[in-house]
């Protein structure tokens, strides 16, 4: 019984250790996701992105990359509504 009770609660901290993993892994990737561009090199990130979407060169983070853009001022509504984009 000794041996089946260590091995549950070594599952049970290897659980706990990879959910915390997991989780700081996810917030790690929201807030990098997240990060405005700065300066003439987010102007220029921000119309490339526009230029590969326009181009149907589709990535899974162009929704919040574009928000940042807007949010930034690097690109306006119009800007967006050139591609077939609308907020």
């Amino acid at each position: 019984m000794t041996s089946g009770l260590r091995k549950l609660i070594v599952f049970a901290c290897l659980l706990v250790i990879a959910g915390g993993g997991y989780f700081v892994w996810e917030r790690y990737q929201r807030i990098s996701a997240s990060t405005h561009p700065k300066g003439i090199v987010g102007q220029v990130a921000c119309q490339l992105r526009l230029r590969d979407i326009k181009t149907s060169n589709l990535r899974p983070d162009d929704q919040p990359f574009l928000t940042n853009c807007l949010m930034g001022g690097y690109i306006t509504k119009s800007d967006l509504d050139d591609v077939g984009l609308s907020p």
